[in-house]
């Protein structure tokens, strides 16, 4: 497959460089030393990432608004919205702690999702291939603060927690958050590993080669 002089991909473990080259679908790009996955082309197509990303967008939207969870005991009940446990925490004399709920299970998530769709959509939209390099930097340094997927784990813990004590259902906010964190993790996993821009399309069948996409420098 025809390769790129100008392309390069680093592995961010052993540091090896590696002259990049044409990837098809389904085709992953490992480090010839630590066999670290340096870069992937999704299955799905060139759009997978856009798509993951707006649907975690959407998916936010019932995820504040809608009922997370309910609680009830001798037939009273009490739901609560995502931002609830938010509001008890400050509430409850602890701010430092409700604002890092705050920001790490709602507010990067969300920004974070906004820079990849812009980022994204604006290489759909132009006519330049290259990514946003404040974009693309910016979305790495918000990546260290959305950590949803920690948040879910959390909220599982606490209902197990709960689940002992009082009757805990869960609403649909919360299964629409679920779907915004994995939304987010496959958005992250496809910008983080997106080929340089130098593959064909279709370049070859899909699955055709197995491992290593790439030749040494």
């Amino acid at each position: 497959m025809p390769s790129n002089p100008a392309a390069r991909l680093t592995c961010p473990l052993c540091g090896l460089d590696h002259q990049a080259i044409a990837l098809a679908r389904g085709e992953r790009a490992l480090c010839q030393r630590c066999d670290t996955v340096l870069a992937q082309r999704s299955r799905f197509g060139r759009d997978a990432t856009v798509v993951f990303t707006l649907t975690g967008l959407i998916l936010a939207v019932p995820a504040f608004l809608l009922p997370f969870i309910t609680v009830g005991k001798f037939g009273q009940e009490r739901g609560g919205l995502l931002l609830t446990g938010v509001k008890g925490l400050w509430e409850n004399g602890m701010p430092l702690l409700s604002i890092w709920v705050l920001i790490c299970g709602a507010a990067a998530p969300i920004l974070l999702l906004v820079i990849l769709g812009t980022g994204l959509l604006r290489k759909r939209l132009t006519s330049d291939p290259r990514p946003s390099e404040f974009l693309s930097s910016t979305a790495q340094a918000m990546s260290y603060w959305a950590i949803p997927e920690v948040h879910v784990l959390a909220i599982l813990v606490s209902l197990m927690k709960l689940g002992s004590v009082v009757n805990v259902s869960v609403g649909a906010g919360f299964w629409c958050y679920v779907g915004m964190s994995v939304s987010l993790l496959l958005a992250w996993r496809g910008f983080m590993l997106r080929p340089p821009e130098i593959q064909l399309e279709d370049a070859t069948p899909d699955g055709a080669r197995a491992s290593s996409a790439l030749s040494t420098a």
